[in-house]
């Protein structure tokens, strides 16, 4: 890499591990990168802590994020490019805009070139959540900075299948170009040891433990006041407090209420 100019490159994952799925080895290639979760890793009810035999929610976050600067450790990223807004898991659906706002404020302090993130699955709330964010955000900086346009680009995470989930794959979207990295065997083996440091997390990573590649693709636009594909989200499946069209209500007055400069200067 020495002697190539890399970009500026931010990347905002939902959860501490959602960054070593989707792109672990493209960040070990990414010098400088940026690491931003957004929840701290930890529900408000504390029955995931407990399984993981932590007295309490909050002695499980602070372990998800040691977990998390081992992984990227592995990838040559230090400790100090790595930053939690600490929003609840589960819960970022509910403070849409002041995500938006805090996005916003680390794309006027960091000025990226290219921003990586979570696609609208149904995944996963928070996923859903951070995407509409990072979505919302850009439009806003744009208008705001029209000269300091940034890549949004967006890496997998998981979508409803059946019988379970998908991984290492977007949901199919029309004339939208996307790119993969195929894993050399040494690459295949960094990003196996760095999904291994989420020892709180093995079960759940169990469908990402035989990487081939990672897939990427410039985001598309979206339009989040529709489900993201027919059929039950993944995270209907769970009691989170949460269905498709609560957070699609959510979305939708986020959305007026953050989006009104823009649809007054259109």
């Amino acid at each position: 890499m020495q002697g190539v100019s890399v970009p500026r490159t931010l990347l905002i994952a939902a959860h501490p591990d959602d960054e070593t799925v989707g792109a672990a080895i493209r960040i070990s290639r990414t010098p400088g990168i940026r690491i931003v979760h957004v929840t701290e890793g930890s529900p408000q009810n504390p029955a995931d802590a407990l399984a993981a035999r932590f007295p309490t929610r909050e002695a499980y976050a602070v372990a998800r994020r040691q977990e998390s600067l081992r992984a990227l450790a592995l990838a040559n990223v230090p400790h100090d490019a790595v930053t939690n807004l600490y929003f609840t898991d589960q819960k970022v659906a509910f403070e849409l805009e002041s995500l938006t706002f805090r996005l916003l404020a680390l794309f006027e302090q960091t000025r990226p070139q290219i921003v990586l993130t979570h696609p609208y699955e149904g995944g996963h709330p928070d996923h859903d959540s951070v995407a509409f964010a990072c979505h919302s955000a850009k439009q806003l900086h744009q208008l705001e900075h029209p000269d300091a346009a940034f890549d949004l680009v967006e890496f997998t995470s998981y979508h409803a299948d059946v019988g379970g989930i998908t991984s290492y794959e977007f949901l199919p979207i029309s004339n939208r170009k996307e790119f993969s990295h195929v894993l050399t065997p040494e690459q295949r083996q960094l990003k196996i040891a760095m999904l291994r440091e989420f020892t709180t997390q093995q079960k759940t990573l169990e469908p990402f433990m035989q990487p081939e590649i990672e897939p990427f693709r410039p985001a598309p636009h979206y339009d989040f006041r529709r489900a993201p594909h027919l059929g039950r989200l993944f995270y209907e499946y769970f009691d989170w407090g949460m269905d498709g069209g609560t957070w699609r209500d959510l979305a939708h007055d986020a959305q007026h209420h953050l989006l009104k400069p823009i649809v007054g200067a259109a």
